[in-house]
């Protein structure tokens, strides 16, 4: 299996999910989740990452 073709999914996944974390950040929203979407784009953003690196 080509982990190669998971690069794009993974990027884009991780853009939301910071842009995300970054938005409920900004405007204070009550969110019970805020830390949980910072550590899912860090995890996330990491695979990609070495996906990238050791393709």
């Amino acid at each position: 299996m080509e982990l190669f073709k998971f690069v794009k999914p993974f990027g884009i996944i991780t853009y939301i999910l910071l842009l995300l974390t970054l938005i409920s950040g900004l405007f204070r929203w009550k969110l019970k989740y805020h830390k949980a979407l910072a550590i899912s784009a860090l995890v996330l953003a990491t695979i990609h990452a070495l996906i990238v690196i050791f393709h």
